[in-house]
């Protein structure tokens, strides 16, 4: 979600060299980023790594004589790092008590909760423009109207994602679903595993040339078993068998993806892939897909959006999402694309 943000950025600095500090296994998202010049591969920087790993990261940074850092994470741990490295000006909002190592602290935006989270990190980039020109962003019509995302697959996610159709040995033209059931932020995320099976037979069942991909990681290798088992032949476990880049390229192949709230999500968004996105504990305004090729589905209820990692009452918001409801806006998205001849 912070490509926007990069997009602008480099319109308002075209000359500018611009680096993107990255774990190793989300480098693929922005490797083909035209608003960037260099992708620095790091490993972990947060509250789990040791002082001598952040000066470590620090001192690399520092040799790179970088003018600003514009900091996209709250943490405490990435200003710490820019403060280290000796970057002269630091921008990112004053969060996690990092105010004093920031030179330009920004204050949250009163309508983070009411606006999506690019707008978030375009405000960042608006605060950079008036430190430097004493002036708003230059690029007030991403800013204030539909801004992008951006995503290219990487030439070796194209290939991977060949070699895999390839190995699945599938007839040329078959109808592609991916069922994502998993989220890292934590289960009250995740619509039941057993709605994913019976959704899935619905859909094999429906259309002789429909093959389920189950994307996860290699923590969800059994999830996904469970969904592509009762599938048969027509269900792919790619759980733990995939990179990013890997994954990228199959989603980008995909007539429609069925996900919970997650990075694959906003994968499928950026590619332009079909979605219905299933929401619970967390906030369709401003983490949804940013997409208008989306079906949202959702219950409007008291308790929510929570916003918490494990449900504490009764999971009514994802327990009351049935199959039935789910399937329908399948349809409905099949139908709307690719003009499909369905009943709905």
């Amino acid at each position: 979600m912070t490509t926007p943000a990069l997009m602008a950025l480099r319109k308002n600095y075209p000359k500018a060299h611009i680096s993107v500090l990255a774990r190793p296994w989300v480098e693929p998202v922005f490797s083909g980023n035209p608003a960037v010049d260099e992708v620095i591969s790091c490993g972990s920087t947060g509250r789990n790594s040791s002082i001598f790993e952040k000066m470590v990261l620090a001192r690399s940074l520092k040799n790179k004589k970088f003018d600003l850092a514009l900091l996209f994470p709250n943490s405490f741990e990435s200003a710490l790092i820019a403060w280290l490295a000796r970057i002269p000006r630091r921008v990112g909002y004053a969060t996690d008590a990092r105010r004093m190592i920031l030179t330009l602290p920004v204050s949250v935006p009163e309508d983070r909760r009411n606006r999506h989270e690019i707008f978030y990190y375009l405000n960042l980039v608006d605060h950079i423009s008036r430190l430097s020109f004493n002036t708003r962003s230059k690029n007030e019509e991403v800013s204030k109207g539909r801004a992008g995302l951006f995503l290219e697959v990487p030439a070796q996610g194209e290939s991977g994602a060949g070699r895999i159709l390839n190995q699945m040995e599938l007839d040329q033209g078959a109808l592609l679903i991916g069922f994502n059931p998993g989220a890292a932020y934590g289960p009250a995320k995740c619509w039941p595993v057993e709605r994913f099976v019976s959704l899935g037979k619905a859909l094999v069942g429906r259309f002789k040339d429909c093959h389920v991909l189950v994307f996860g990681t290699n923590k969800e290798v059994s999830v996904a078993g469970d969904i592509c088992d009762p599938l048969g032949e027509k269900g792919h476990n790619l759980a733990g068998r995939t990179s990013l880049a890997e994954a990228m390229g199959l989603i980008s192949r995909l007539d429609l993806l069925v996900t919970n709230d997650s990075g694959l999500m906003h994968v499928g968004a950026a590619l332009g892939v079909p979605l219905v996105a299933i929401f619970g504990s967390t906030d369709s305004v401003t983490t949804g897909p940013w997409s208008t090729n989306t079906v949202i589905v959702r219950h409007d209820l008291p308790c929510s959006p929570c916003l918490k990692r494990s449900c504490p009452t009764d999971f009514r918001c994802l327990l009351g999402i049935e199959v039935e409801e789910v399937l329908q806006a399948c349809l409905q998205q099949l139908k709307a694309v690719y003009g499909l001849k369905l009943e709905i």
